[in-house]
């Protein structure tokens, strides 16, 4: 991402300070708004990312959640004895089976996507899509710097 203007350390990690608020303000809304529902945050997320990607693997969800393997497999555990998701075989590796969501786990994360939209419906109206645009665009950039950063310096440890 080039401009015309550099930015300085400063100001980027200004930015990144603002990351966790908002990470913990949106986890808060959220986990109010599961709250009738017995749905927690964490599976909340798997239920979107099967949502997203259709049947994929507790490792998939993993690497796009960036959690632990063994952490999705507690969530996958559980929606599956909430019948909102099932095992099935999978083709392309037989020891990782694919999760999908049932029909239960796809009326649920509808419902609470749908309940989501209706709260953040004045808040979007309020931003200039532009904006919005510019912010996603940074903070897919400095994500993927970072994590260039960050496999360079695990290739420096292993050397």
């Amino acid at each position: 991402m080039k401009n015309s203007q550099q930015s300085s350390p400063d100001s980027l990690y200004e930015l990144i300070r603002l990351v966790r608020p908002l990470y913990k303000t949106l986890e808060a809304s959220v986990a109010q708004e599961l709250e009738r529902t017995g749905i927690s945050v964490s599976q909340r997320a798997v239920l979107e990312q099967l949502l997203d990607h259709g049947p994929i693997t507790v490792p998939a969800i993993g690497r796009q959640l960036m959690l632990p393997r063994q952490f999705i497999q507690k969530i996958a555990n559980e929606l599956f004895e909430q019948e909102l998701i099932r095992r099935r075989e999978n083709a392309a590796h037989k020891r990782s089976v694919l999760l999908e969501l049932t029909g239960k786990g796809e009326a649920a994360i509808a419902g609470i996507k749908e309940r989501e939209a209706e709260v953040m419906l004045p808040i979007a109206a309020a931003l200039d899509s532009d904006d919005l645009a510019i912010t996603r665009t940074v903070m897919t950039e400095i994500i993927r710097a970072f994590n260039a950063h960050n496999l360079a310096s695990a290739k420096k440890v292993e050397t």
